[in-house]
């Protein structure tokens, strides 16, 4: 639902296109799918070096270029990314070469970089020229939805960047309970939300009841504990040992399914159950940046016109 890409410091610089309108032109085109459709995170290479080196340079870069390169770093649209090549670069081809071999380490949707540079390392196929962005492979693939197969594996695939990058999540899922068999392997998706130093802040949405008719049981009152314990039996000593905290809210009634994050929002048809037969598919899609957020803001227990019954914390 996220994809990657590297920008060469020669991208924000409007000496390296072939007119000044030129770069004015084809930098406005990459603000779209990374700053307003929100669906590319930037390598920040060598662990902060690139940032370190645009940083520095600053004055050498176009104005949209300098736009473009402080909202990365204000919205938090950068991965960092650990340096490959020995030596830190010192000129636009050494920062393309670390570009190029980082991609051997862990591959990336493109790499972007001026006319002349897409030229020297045409070798490889990622590597394409910000004039003709929008005829790369890269760009022609954009997709605002994925069918992932109703497993585990297959929404950790699909997931991978967001669960690696982001620092808040929504989880919102209305029958998400890890005492039912189709949710026993949910708790894969949490463990990796793990991070070396900060983890990030943890939301389950669900609704207060399950079954219909004479079985429905409802979660408040003296039930409410029993809601709780499935979670906790279930999930507390993994979530302890991985430094884990999940907070649960439980709701009245809801049926959509999300998951909302600081960097995507994203529509569940299925949620996060897994299907019954072997290869069944669902569909999710990105949402808009006004549409996450108008369902963070009816999620949000400070915010929302109906609120929660109540909430409770794992471990």
């Amino acid at each position: 639902m996220l994809s990657e890409i590297v920008l060469t410091p020669d991208v924000f610089d409007g000496a390296c296109y072939s007119s000044p309108d030129a770069c004015d032109i084809h930098l406005t085109y990459l603000k779209e799918p990374l700053l307003i459709q929100k669906e590319v995170l930037v390598r920040d290479l060598r662990d902060g070096e690139w940032v370190a080196h645009l940083k520095n340079q600053l004055g050498r870069w176009h104005p949209r270029g300098k736009e473009l390169f402080k909202k990365l770093i204000t919205q938090n649209r950068l991965r960092p990314f650990r340096a490959v090549v020995p030596a830190t670069p010192t000129d636009d081809d050494g920062w393309c070469v670390e570009a190029v071999a980082a991609h051997g380490v862990e591959a990336v949707e493109a790499i972007v970089a001026s006319k002349d540079m897409a030229i020297r390392h045409a070798g490889c196929p990622v590597v394409c020229s910000v004039e003709r962005v929008t005829s790369s492979a890269w760009w022609r693939a954009r997709s605002p939805s994925v069918r992932p197969e109703r497993t585990v594996a297959s929404y950790l695939q699909h997931l991978r960047l967001v669960l690696h990058s982001a620092n808040s999540f929504m989880f919102i899922d209305p029958h998400l309970d890890p005492s039912r068999a189709r949710y026993a392997d949910f708790i894969q998706i949490l463990l990796a939300l793990q991070r070396p130093r900060i983890n990030p802040y943890i939301e389950i949405h669900r609704v207060c009841y399950e079954w219909s008719g004479r079985e429905r049981v409802i979660f408040t009152g003296t039930e409410r504990a029993r809601l709780e314990q499935r979670f906790r039996k279930a999930w507390r000593a993994v979530l302890l040992a991985a430094g884990l905290t999940v907070t649960v809210y439980v709701w009245s009634d809801f049926h959509d399914r999300y998951l909302i994050t600081d960097l995507v929002g994203i529509n569940l048809n299925n949620g996060f159950d897994q299907g019954r037969r072997t290869g069944e598919k669902t569909m999710w899609t990105r949402l808009g940046r006004s549409e996450a957020d108008d369902v963070q803001r009816e999620f949000h227990p400070a915010a929302a016109t109906v609120k929660p019954y109540y909430s409770f914390v794992v471990p």
